[in-house]
Order: structure tokens, then C-alpha cells, then sequence
């Protein structure tokens, strides 16, 4: 089962959203624990309850198809039964090619700080809680970071495995799942917006304009205000940050998100938070600007049609965009939203 915990590497949010709904338009909210390991909330603005209901259906649907397909937790889903597999080319679903090839792009345009393979870097550090990881492993393993991850042939729909490190796919998948759910909701005859919340990672689609607030990093109490608030309209947010989760390794307790570039915990950001026309995007980035320096993901993402950003360091800046900006709204539009 895809799980929060392991998903986006990243921080939860929950919304609680104020949607401006069209005239004569309802709005029904559908709650569900343990949809991909979390909460499922989904909120709708439609005509009438039984369009909601075929609203919450369809995005419910959604999820349970995809799940068998992106799931890094089933040993039966495909992407499990894929990564058994090495040098070989494998037919695979035209989802699973989509993620990878997502996947891929983005490693590409992050120089690296989104990588599928940044698993093995975690198992590595991982095993080594009570004793230092000795050199050679360590140059060992960033030297296997340079070996493609795989192949793909677009075309005959095939992928191939070229490495045998480690790989999780949990950074993009639920977003990706989220989005996707989200637009098959949205699609229902009668239904104006739909708000899709799983585990924190959110995704709007519709008529309506939602405001959420993102959680404080250094204030993670449930009833803290938030940080910041930002309008959403028919895009994503997620947000990724090591300040609650983490794990120990040569005796020190680290940060759960490391850059795969250096094979070192991010500890310059404690939480990064992306708006994206999407919610695979969103997920991506907030990892990858989890382990950027703010100059490096303020370039990436002004280089990038409709992204925005807000970047909390662990000395207490803020640091945001122009995009991020001008989707923003004062803290008192909102209830808070909080991470995890």
C-alpha cells in the first residue's frame, strides 16, 4: 500500500478550504481514513448530493486502480513486480511509463536533486545507525548514483531496469495519483470544483478559488497558526520537510530527505512548499527544493511555467517567489493547515 510515511518523503497538510461555490451549487465534503495509508478528504461544490456522491465515487475509483499499478508497498503491484526485474525490456502500463518519465525529467532538470534512486542513499545511511559509514562504501554508492536508473520505449510502451540500487517512486507517485483522481471527479456531469486532499498532498480542480495555509515548521503544534496562505485555482500544493520525521545514522539524528547528489541529510530547509498546475509536479519539487540551496530552486522554479514556492529555512527565513506571491493571501483568510 502506498503510504503517507513513505509517499513524498515529505510534510502533510490538511486543508480546510474557503470555496466561493457558484449559485444554486452545494458543497459536500467525503472524509475516509486509509486511502493509500492516510486521510482522504475530498470536498465538492456540485448541483445536487447524488453528483457529489458520483464525484466521490469516481475519484475513489481512481485511486483503487491506480493504487495496484504505483503501489511501492504491495509486492504485487506493477512497479513492485517491475523493479524484480533487471535488464530486460518489460511491457508496462501507460501509467507507470508516465511516472517514470516524469520521474526522469525531473531528475534531469533538478541537476539531480530529485532522484528515484536517493532510496539506496537512505537504506545505506540507515544501516549505518551505531557505527560511521566507512569511505569507500560511501564513494562506492555516489558512483552508482551516475548509472542510469532506466529506459523507456514511449512507443512500445516497454521500461527497462539499469541499475540495482534501490528506487521509490513514493516522491511523485501519490501526487501523481491525487491529480488524476481528482480530475476524474471533476469530470462528473454537475460538479462545478473539486478540492482532493490525500495525506497532505492537495490538488483543486473546478470553478472555485480555495485558500489553504501552510503549516510553521519551527510552530508544528495542531493549532498553530500557519505560515502563509495561498489561493488555489485549478492548481496543487505540497509541501516536503525533515523537521518532524527523520532517522539515526553513525549516532545522530538526521533528516529523513537527503540530496542524492552529495548522499548527505538536507538540513539548510525545513520545509519547501510548491504550487504547481499539478500535484505529481508539486510532490517533485518540494522534494527536490528540500535539498536545493534557495538560490538554485528559486532559478529552477522562475524558469518554470506557474510555479510558485515558499522556502522555510531552518534559521527562520522566508524565502518565496513571484508566483508564490502573487497567489498569496492574508493569514486570516484560512484556517490553519498543519504538517506532519
Amino acid at each position: 500500500m502506498l503510504s503517507l510515511m513513505d509517499s513524498r518523503l515529505g510534510l502533510a497538510l490538511r486543508a480546510w478550504p474557503a470555496l466561493r461555490s457558484a449559485s444554486r451549487r452545494q458543497h459536500h465534503t467525503f472524509h475516509y481514513e486509509q486511502v493509500l495509508g492516510t486521510s482522504f478528504e475530498l470536498q465538492v461544490t456540485a448541483a445536487s448530493y447524488r453528483a457529489a456522491q458520483r464525484a466521490e465515487s469516481a475519484a475513489l475509483a481512481e485511486v483503487d486502480r491506480l493504487e495496484p499499478i504505483l503501489s511501492a508497498w504491495s509486492g504485487t503491484s506493477e512497479l513492485a513486480c517491475w523493479l524484480m526485474t533487471r535488464d530486460c525490456d518489460v511491457c508496462v502500463s501507460p501509467e507507470l511509463v508516465e511516472v517514470l518519465r516524469a520521474s526522469e525529467q525531473w531528475r534531469v532538470l533538478t541537476g539531480g536533486a530529485f532522484d528515484p534512486a536517493a532510496q539506496a542513499v537512505i537504506t545505506v545511511l540507515r544501516d549505518h545507525a551505531d557505527c560511521a559509514l566507512d569511505e569507500e562504501t560511501f564513494t562506492t554508492l555516489l558512483s552508482a548514483m551516475h548509472v542510469p536508473r532506466w529506459s523507456l520505449d514511449v512507443a512500445r510502451g516497454t521500461a527497462r531496469r539499469r541499475t540495482p540500487l534501490a528506487i521509490s517512486l513514493d516522491a511523485i507517485a501519490k501526487g501523481y495519483i491525487v491529480a488524476r483522481a481528482a480530475a476524474r471527479a471533476r469530470d462528473v456531469a454537475g460538479v462545478g470544483s473539486v478540492l482532493l486532499n490525500i495525506g497532505g498532498d492537495i490538488q483543486h480542480c473546478g470553478d472555485d478559488t480555495m485558500s489553504v495555509g501552510i503549516a510553521d515548521p519551527h510552530a508544528p503544534a495542531e493549532n498553530a497558526p500557519p505560515i502563509a496562505v495561498v489561493r488555489l485555482h485549478n492548481a496543487a500544493l505540497a509541501t516536503s520537510g525533515g523537521y518532524r520525521r527523520g532517522f539515526v545514522t553513525n549516532g545522530r539524528r538526521v533528516s529523513h530527505i537527503v540530496d542524492p547528489r552529495t548522499g548527505q541529510p538536507a538540513e539548510h530547509i525545513a520545509s519547501a512548499s510548491v504550487l504547481a498546475p499539478n500535484c505529481a509536479t508539486a510532490d517533485a519539487l518540494s522534494t527536490a527544493f528540500s535539498v536545493m540551496s534557495p538560490r538554485e530552486s528559486l532559478a529552477l522554479a522562475d524558469t518554470l511555467p506557474a510555479i510558485g514556492c515558499l522556502l522555510v529555512t531552518h534559521d527562520g527565513r522566508r524565502i518565496t517567489n513571484a508566483t508564490w506571491d502573487a497567489a498569496a493571501t492574508p493569514l486570516h483568510a484560512t484556517a490553519t493547515t498543519h504538517g506532519s
